[in-house]
């Protein structure tokens, strides 16, 4: 074996060196990958943690553990997902666990960590409106151990190979960083789409549901007025032969009533979107301003009433209709400051490109915006969510029938326009009805 000149021991010593040198940084840059790889895991799978919370928050509000166990099952296609929970504030509604795998307990707290056992558990709370409703967790299995010793081996058998390392864990590193990226903008995607489709389905549930209680209320209100003609017709009978009779004021209280029960069936049949209109063009402002007097009767000496009438447009309404609609809306605001407040009338012409947050069913187009706001109670959400049903009433019994709201959201709708809520405990209410410009109904 001839050994290498002298002068070139240094160079051999060197080229060691650098071997060396780049074994350990090899070694470093594994541990580093592994550190990399380990977090975007977490963060991959806490996304899907975060996006199956936003998916089953309704689940949970309405306790829906077929809609909630519909949301779990989905995650069974990723064979990386051990097991997943959903639970509420009373404990677990939907879950899976692969063979082998435990149930998963109750959290205590959210985050997300990795086990020594190669298992990353992650942790969300599920909210609305700010409050925590429940948990989601996931249990997802971590990096195979012997795909990480493979890597590492790899590394030092290339350590010798010093630029296709460096070559190698460039392109990787590129790719790697390029395929969490893509990860990143579709679990970005998918969590959005998946927020628009639950407002999308919450809308048609609550369309379908007042559907179908118009339907029913109108066919029972048609049939209860033909009822109360007939016996309005007898009554008028045996008034004409009572005469003076002292019975006859029985015959007159029971009349009355009556007539009051009229009125009942006519507001049922605006909520049911089914009472006769006769529309005409209508300039929304200087119908607010023709109310003044009655509305600053109507809201008592307390209420301070401001107006903005800066709508010009005209839209097509039943005028009298209209203004019931305009004094019920003043009368609950009133009624929702019992220490006195500001009740406030605002109109104004929009072209709306797309539908007002928290408002999905109003369609693109011009219209002409009433609002009517108060700064008294305000509603929890469940009460704003029940305010247009038929017969919901927050006031003392005997103050109120239920069907001011239901009313006013029928008519307004039979005219074709929308009616939508804005409101929040202790923070005032306000109502917002949308009137389609009448150039565009007409056309």
């Amino acid at each position: 074996m001839t050994l290498p000149p002298k002068g070139s021991r240094w160079p051999v010593g060197l080229a060691a060196g650098a071997a060396l040198l780049l074994l350990l940084l090899g070694v470093v840059m594994a541990h580093y990958e592994d550190t990399l790889y380990s977090q975007q895991q977490q963060r991959s799978f806490q996304d899907l943690a975060e996006i199956l919370a936003a998916s089953v928050t309704a689940a949970i509000e309405f306790d829906d553990s077929k809609a909630a166990q519909e949301y779990v099952d989905a995650l069974k296609v990723n064979p990386a997902i051990l097991a997943a929970g959903v639970f509420s504030a009373q404990g677990r509604i939907a879950a899976f666990n692969r063979s082998g795998i435990a149930p998963l307990a109750r959290p205590q707290s959210p985050g997300t960590r990795e086990s020594g056992d190669n298992i990353i558990s992650t942790t969300v709370p599920v909210e609305q409106k700010g409050h925590v409703v429940g948990f989601v967790s996931l249990q997802a299995a971590g990096e195979p151990p012997a795909r990480r010793m493979a890597r590492y081996l790899g590394l030092i058998l290339l350590g010798a190979m010093a630029a296709l390392v460096i070559a190698v864990l460039n392109l990787s590193q590129v790719a790697l960083v390029s395929r969490a990226r893509q990860l990143s903008d579709v679990n970005a995607r998918l969590r959005q789409e998946m927020l628009e489709r639950a407002r999308t389905e919450e809308a048609l549930r609550q369309s379908q549901k007042m559907e179908a209680i118009g339907q029913l209320s109108g066919g029972i209100a048609h049939d209860f007025n033909n009822l109360i003609m007939i016996a309005k017709g007898n009554l008028m009978l045996l008034r004409r032969r009572t005469g003076l009779n002292e019975h006859l004021r029985f015959v007159i209280n029971a009349d009355a009533a009556l007539d009051r029960a009229a009125g009942l069936t006519q507001r049922i049949l605006a909520f049911s979107r089914q009472q006769a209109l006769t529309p005409r063009p209508i300039d929304i402002s200087e119908l607010v301003r023709g109310m003044a007097d009655l509305l600053r009767h109507s809201a008592g000496e307390t209420i301070a009433i401001r107006t903005d009438l800066q709508a010009k447009w005209l839209v097509s309404c039943d005028a009298n209709q209209m203004e019931n609609v305009l004094l019920n809306l003043a009368i609950n605001a009133r009624d929702a400051m019992p220490e006195g407040g500001t009740l406030a009338l605002e109109t104004r012409d929009i072209v709306l490109d797309r539908a007002p947050d928290g408002a999905e069913e109003v369609q693109p187009g011009s219209y002409v915006q009433l609002s009517v706001s108060d700064t008294g109670l305000g509603m929890s959400e469940e009460v704003r969510h029940r305010a247009v049903d038929p017969f919901f009433t927050t006031k003392p019994q005997g103050k109120g029938t239920g069907l001011g709201l239901s009313t006013s959201f029928g008519f307004v709708r039979q005219s074709r326009g929308y009616l939508t809520i804005d409101s929040a405990p202790a923070k005032g209410t306000r109502i917002t009805i949308y009137m389609p410009k009448l150039q565009e109904q007409s056309t």
